[in-house]
């Protein structure tokens, strides 16, 4: 996975996980607020009494989601290892197959070039052989 694709997948989920939090927690958290109103003077005293009583939830959510998010970044990078494992092994066949079928083309290249060769050699001992025995005189 690349770098990128591992930002995307990482803001997707954060994204996920606070939008998650607050369909689910969020009447809970709008509740407090509502029974601690006539408690509090400023919003903040309310929020921080709404979150206190709600955040335990919250954090542990967020831990569940962290964690799972790490076990899934380890299991895909030995996914990853794995692959690149095998595609190096496969890379090492093919050039080990490749190497043998040039070192086989090779040697029969050599094979028929040195059967011409004397193919060619021996066509003109026998046409020098010939010319002698025929009588006529060589130049």
């Amino acid at each position: 996975m690349s770098p990128k694709h591992k930002l995307i997948t990482t803001v997707w989920c954060s994204i996920t996980m606070v939008a998650t939090m607050v369909l689910s927690h969020g009447h809970l958290i709008l509740r407090e607020v509502m029974t601690h109103w006539p408690e509090q003077e400023s919003w903040e005293g309310r929020f921080e009494t709404a979150l206190y009583t709600q955040g335990g939830l919250v954090f542990v959510a967020s831990f569940v989601v962290g964690g799972a998010l790490l076990i899934r970044s380890y299991f895909t990078r030995m996914s990853d290892e794995e692959l690149k494992r095998k595609e190096l092994a496969q890379r090492e066949k093919h050039e080990r197959a490749t190497a043998t079928r040039h070192e086989a083309l090779m040697g029969t290249l050599a094979n028929s070039v040195n059967a011409k060769a004397s193919v060619v050699g021996s066509d003109q001992r026998s046409a020098s052989k010939k010319s002698h025995a025929s009588g006529a005189r060589p130049r």
